[in-house]
């Protein structure tokens, strides 16, 4: 229903300790001057998803949930406004009152903040930070420049502010206008002009879905179809901080973005100038990649950074037959076998010249090709990449008495591990283990420099359609993987398509 998508009705100031002698019976201010008057300021506080013209989705009960609200007040340039004791700040609870779905306007009591000043001295711009709890006076330029949590494990309490845009005049609108006709000398006629605020949660939302089903990789091993069963997702390189209040450029041009970024007749949007300028990690442990089907993860807005710096999804696989059994396959010189057996059994021919163990004594030496038992793989070799594993002597094997033979003379070998070391790495996908990942897309076109990013408020569901190719082989799930790649002898991706939704949605359909 609509009322779901309202987050907050009319704010209340439960009884403000003192306020000056007037016709509704309060008291003095106790450290404030003397030759004020008490002015009564109702707020209307609703969701700016509430009238987006774009696609979108209602919040969950727990995405809206409010316990208490900031009112930050400024003078016309953004300074501070003080309007109590405290300074330009008003803390305020906000309590369940019985609606079935609270808060709800239709559940919400209806006192006013009640504002001391002196005669015909009122503030000009508000803000409302809400789920936040307000200690210091801060300047509007101060909110822009202050960095807040925005990770959720629960999905509730979330942090919001003013939507920020610009309007039919150019003007950037980053705090809600006031007029005197929101200062009432009474309760009820402050009711009855309230000043309404937009609010957008300052975290972005992400979901990714592939079904239960396994894709055909449409790459066979052998004569074997090869499928993807989709096992676990999660993000990488992500922001978990947003600023207190979004900045914008009024200068922003539609067609460098890629899409139509401001939409001032519904007090939205859809880009930001500023994110968190640490880089952001990429690493991750593919066997912790485990977010089940559809599961909701919650970031902070990342825009304008390096193209390996972007926002990413890793998809974690499993290669199966049609019999959904899991199929270990390993990659050699271009060739493909089932099993890391079968490759080391392929690999100890190649290298009966180059390595063979002397073993008797003087005068009746017999020399031994090396066998596929004496050779191991190992993963994270220098000159290998991160998806690719070398071949060593095997565990117990010994190091010493290795000779190579051009046909006439046997040489001894210092260093039988580092011969091994410089054959070209093999790529294992050990039980089937592999990962497929891309980048989140924003709402901008193809090329545009809003193509890439995550915004505040929007919901980026990922939607996954189908696997192209075996994707990045895995040999040990439980070491960590610095930065993500692709083969470089194999083209495999993921195809998805990503929506984003306000909670503006932006879908992505995604091959992977």
């Amino acid at each position: 229903m609509k009322t779901a998508r309202i987050l907050m009705g009319v704010f209340a100031l439960a009884a403000l300790v003192g306020c000056a002698t007037n016709d509704e019976g309060q008291q003095n201010v106790p450290g404030l001057p003397s030759g004020l008057e008490t002015s009564y300021l109702a707020i209307n506080l609703q969701s700016a998803d509430n009238i987006t013209r774009v696609e979108y989705e209602d919040g969950t009960a727990a995405e809206q949930l409010i316990s208490e609200a900031t009112f930050y007040f400024f003078d016309a340039a953004g300074n501070p406004f003080s309007v109590n004791a405290n300074g330009n700040y008003y803390n305020v609870a906000v309590t369940d009152n019985g609606g079935t779905q609270a808060p709800n306007i239709e559940s919400m009591t209806d006192p006013v903040l009640v504002i001391e000043k002196y005669k015909g001295q009122f503030p000009a711009k508000v803000v409302a930070v809400v789920n936040y709890k307000g200690t210091a006076s801060l300047s509007l330029s101060d909110l822009k420049n202050t960095l807040t949590s925005v990770g959720h494990t629960d999905g509730a309490s979330f942090v919001m502010s003013n939507s920020v845009y610009v309007d039919a005049a150019g003007e950037v609108v980053d705090a809600t206008a006031l007029t005197i006709d929101n200062f009432q000398t009474t309760s009820a006629d402050a009711l009855a002009n309230p000043a309404t605020i937009y609010v957008e949660r300052l975290v972005a939302k992400v979901s990714l879905t592939a079904g239960t089903a396994a894709f055909n990789t449409g790459v066979k091993a052998g004569e074997k179809e090869v499928y993807a069963k989709i096992t676990g997702w999660d993000l990488i390189s992500t922001n978990l901080e947003s600023y207190m209040v979004k900045s914008v450029d009024a200068t922003w041009v539609d067609t460098d973005l890629g899409f139509v970024w401001n939409d001032p007749a519904y007090n939205r949007s859809y880009w930001t100038a500023k994110c968190v300028a640490a880089a952001a990690s990429n690493a991750f442990v593919p066997a912790e990649v485990v977010n089940a089907d559809g599961a909701i993860e919650y970031i902070g807005e990342q825009v304008g950074v390096a193209n390996t710096d972007r926002a990413k999804y890793v998809v974690a696989a499993q290669l199966q037959d049609a019999d959904g059994n899991p199929m270990e396959i390993a990659q050699w010189y271009g060739y493909d076998y089932i099993g890391e057996e079968a490759l080391l059994a392929a690999v100890a021919p190649t290298l009966k010249s180059k390595l063979m163990l002397r073993t008797g004594a003087d005068g009746s030496y017999t020399y031994t090709n090396i066998d596929d038992s004496q050779l191991a793989l190992v993963a994270g070799l220098a000159g290998a990449e991160s998806y690719e594993v070398s071949f060593q002597l095997a565990e117990g094997v010994p190091t010493a008495d290795w000779y190579s033979f051009d046909g006439t003379t046997y040489t001894a070998v210092a260093d039988p591990n580092a011969v091994l070391a410089a054959i070209q790495p093999a790529k294992i996908y050990k039980d089937g283990v592999t990962y497929y990942y891309g980048d989140i897309k924003h709402l901008g076109a193809e090329g545009k420099s809003g193509e890439f990013g995550i915004v505040r408020n929007h919901s980026y569901k990922i939607n996954v359609t189908g696997v192209s190719g075996w994707g990045t082989p895995v040999y040990d799930p439980t070491s960590q993987v610095e930065n993500p790649e692709k083969p470089s002898d194999k083209e495999s991706y993921i195809a998805a398509q990503i929506n984003v939704l306000s909670w503006a949605i932006v879908t992505n359909d995604v091959i992977l």
